[in-house]
């Protein structure tokens, strides 16, 4: 299986729409007005890039001439580190631990790993079985750590596949796989298809309710529409915290996120994101694809850079500027999914960027637009902008 997002069963592919040549005749001029539309819209949210964005999508998208950098990347024991999530750094370990998935067989797993370097990582352990598009969030307040994924409900990893959250204590708890509680969100905007997944945690934060301190959360994730077409979603998970209180869940469509990223050409699927402060800048880094779907064309897959609008939170709601990013490696791909980024501090004796740090950024090269020895997750980190 090359693809380690919604691959459900048959590689993302949920069906295939066919149009008469007639229908194709007929439509073809609005389809130019479309196009053009889109390529208008595109260069004008591109134009209005902030100017310090350039260090930004330099830091995200240079490749070869990063500091440290590693294609088709694997753990110790030669399985595909796919959808990447670094835990923060603690000061009291030189270590890095990550969060990623994995097929073992016809099932999907999510691993953890410690690294030195970034580059080479040491397996530890399975954390979540049945489960793939792990993300963690540290909350800030009191180092709780939620972990966000997606929950497959039968074995192996066929449908449905519901969102599971896991709060853990602090780290150590988590790579020793103890979590003090678990919650599967019920199917929601994705009722239909029984498809929702890749989630990330746009904010967590503490609060003291009913006697009991509890997390409270922004969730982005993305559902499978009627139309086999992925779109992004966001959810509001309320009072996560002792096992003794039932977690509140709230979902809705991204409507207004997901038409900006139409209009600036993502027309196909729009799935995985991750968010974070770069140079000072808030920006959610998003995959989306430039074909007509289904069925998915893989070799389309694209990462999007969308600034929020002045005062706009998060969740996005799509007042912002989206520009498609053009990673640079060696031999040029050209076709990314699964983004994730992250501040860590350099490895020993790598140059730094602002305050000692570097930005750990992970995607997945589709074989479709990749360059020979270029497939499979691509991590890489330069200094942080």
């Amino acid at each position: 299986r090359r693809r380690p997002c919604r691959t459900r069963t048959s590689g993302g592919l949920f069906g295939v729409v066919t149009m008469p040549i007639s229908a194709i005749t007929r439509t073809w001029p609005i389809l130019q007005w479309a196009l053009a539309s889109t390529l208008f819209l595109h260069t004008a949210a591109a134009a209005s890039i902030q100017p310090g964005a350039a260090s930004i999508v330099s830091a995200l998208t240079d490749v070869k001439g990063a500091l440290g950098r590693r294609y088709g990347l694997t753990d110790s024991t030669g399985l595909q580190m796919a959808s990447l999530h670094l835990l923060d750094a603690e000061p009291s370990t030189s270590l890095y631990h990550g969060l990623y998935m994995t097929n073992v067989g016809t099932t999907w797993e999510v691993r953890v790993a410690s690294s030195t370097d970034l580059l080479q990582w040491t397996y530890i352990r399975t954390l979540l079985p049945n489960a793939d598009m792990p993300y963690a969030h540290t909350v800030a307040s009191n180092g709780w750590i939620l972990v966000a994924h997606e929950q497959w409900m039968n074995p192996g990893s066929h449908a449905p596949s519901n969102l599971g959250f896991k709060l853990y204590y602090n780290q150590s708890d988590l790579i020793a796989g103890r979590h003090f509680n678990s919650f599967v969100a019920p199917l929601s905007v994705g009722a239909k298809s029984h498809l929702e997944g890749t989630p990330s945690v746009y904010s967590a934060e503490l609060v003291f309710r009913d006697g009991y301190y509890m997390v409270d959360a922004e969730i982005g994730f993305h559902f499978n529409d009627e139309q086999g077409v992925d779109q992004v979603a966001q959810g509001k998970l309320t009072s996560f915290g002792p096992s003794v209180v039932s977690p509140g869940w709230s979902a809705s469509v991204a409507t207004g996120y997901d038409a900006a990223f139409v209009r600036a050409g993502a027309i196909g699927n729009i799935g995985q994101r991750d968010s974070g402060v770069l140079g000072g800048q808030l920006v959610v880094v998003q995959e989306g694809n430039t074909g007509h779907m289904p069925p998915t064309i893989w070799a389309d897959w694209r990462l999007w850079l969308y600034t929020p609008a002045q005062g706009e939170p998060l969740p996005p709601t799509g007042a912002g500027t989206i520009t498609m990013l053009q990673p640079q490696t060696d031999k040029n791909s050209t076709a990314f999914g699964n983004p994730s980024f992250k501040i860590v501090p350099c490895p020993s004796g790598r140059s730094v960027g602002a305050g000692g740090d570097c930005v750990f950024v992970s995607f997945f090269a589709f074989s479709e637009g990749a360059a020979p020895g270029e497939a499979g997750v691509v991590a890489f980190y330069n200094p942080a902008p």
